[in-house]
């Protein structure tokens, strides 16, 4: 609290900045279901409201805090397993839904992984910018970025910054809003780009998305 009354204010201290803002409305997560997916016939299952949300709410903060979120260290230990022993194969399976349903994070300084434990993990990505719910400042579509160019500086978090660290968990789980005034019905369609926080998987992950939405 001390080191946010500085004047001027350190970097990292607005309310949004925090993972949660009071004057922010939340549309919680029993605002949603999961049905059939229509961005596709191979998407599977899809996330669509119930109600009326507003522009600007944010997309189920109510229960954010309770995503699973691997460490950077536990991720290194479970990856290193898999690749030295043959006995550890079963974590492969643990790999593979990492990958499948999580989304990497370099908050911690290094790659950890998050997966929300509700049913807001089944959103789908919205191509070519049909997205709905994204962070405030989503970086671009797989269609206007630059496959070849990582953004560091859009992805970059200091986690030393003394405000950052008090409010990790919230950064890292509460960025979602809605772009938009998203009608009762309509599916939930997020920016997975925005999710993509590691130069080595940049340019895989933007032309992955462009095959998928050719």
């Amino acid at each position: 609290t001390t080191y946010c009354r500085s004047k001027p204010a350190p970097q990292g201290c607005s309310e949004t900045s925090k993972g949660f803002s009071k004057s922010r409305p939340n549309a919680p997560v029993s605002s949603f279901e999961v049905k059939a997916s229509q961005v596709g016939d191979q998407a599977g299952r899809g996330i669509f409201a119930k109600v009326d949300i507003p522009k600007g709410a944010y997309i189920g903060v109510d229960q954010s805090m309770n995503s699973i979120t691997v460490t950077p260290t536990t991720y290194g230990i479970i990856s290193s397993h898999v690749e030295e022993y043959d006995e550890a194969a079963g974590l492969d399976a643990v790999v593979e839904f990492l990958w499948g349903y999580g989304f990497e994070s370099n908050l911690y300084g290094e790659s950890s992984y998050v997966v929300d434990s509700t049913i807001l993990t089944f959103v789908n990505h919205g191509c070519n910018g049909t997205y709905n719910a994204a962070t405030e400042t989503t970086i671009g579509t797989e269609m206007t970025v630059n496959a070849d160019e990582f953004d560091a500086d859009y992805f970059s978090h200091d986690p030393y910054n003394l405000a950052v660290a008090r409010h990790l968990p919230h950064s890292q789980n509460s960025g979602t809003f809605a772009l938009r005034d998203i009608k009762a019905g309509e599916e939930i369609l997020n920016n997975y780009l925005d999710f993509t926080s590691s130069e080595k998987h940049w340019k895989a992950d933007v032309l992955d998305l462009r095959n998928q939405c050719l």
